[in-house]
């Protein structure tokens, strides 16, 4: 018997050390929330992220392009997205990591909340599947690569563009 017990034991130390090993290697830092402009500017974007160093990366670049426009951003952590109403904003864009191809329950959830607000949405994965999909929206899905950051940028803004304009009465 004092076997066994010492072999669950064994198993649950292991178990532990694994579980802390996974979570400080792969777990994201928290984004510390902070705006950009005036919020009384006309065009709201929301961006929600996770920290890393490409995460952080990203919306640095999305921000530093978009640094002489008169937009208004407003940087949260992905994690308390739930508490920001999305018919408050132009667009949203949200960065973060899916694990095993499917987004977290709370982006799920979110989503399912605005289903009328879904063309406001911009939503970059980093995984590295391109199976990545979502009912009615289009998802940007890639690897974590600090080099890549420009590319992606790109596609972010691009798109967040099409959005803005959408908002804007034609001249």
């Amino acid at each position: 018997m004092k076997i066994i017990k010492k072999i669950v034991i064994i198993i649950l130390i292991l178990f532990a050390g694994f579980w802390i090993w996974y979570e400080y290697t792969y777990s994201m830092d928290t984004v510390i929330p902070f705006e950009v402009n005036d919020p009384d500017l006309k065009t709201k974007v929301l961006i929600a992220s996770q920290g890393s160093p490409f995460k952080d990366s990203l919306v640095h670049g999305i921000l530093k392009y978009y640094q002489k426009d008169s937009i208004y951003f407003k940087v949260i952590d992905v994690y308390t997205l739930f508490t920001v109403p999305i018919n408050k904003w132009d667009a949203l864009i949200v960065i973060n990591s899916w694990e095993y191809g499917s987004p977290p329950r709370n982006l799920k959830r979110y989503i399912k909340e605005y289903p009328n607000e879904l063309d406001k949405l911009i939503i970059l994965s980093t995984v590295g599947s391109s199976n990545i999909a979502l009912e009615d929206i289009d998802v940007i899905s890639g690897e974590s690569i600090i080099e890549k950051v420009p590319d992606y940028t790109n596609i972010v803004v691009n798109r967040l563009n099409k959005i803005i304009q959408k908002g804007k009465p034609n001249p």
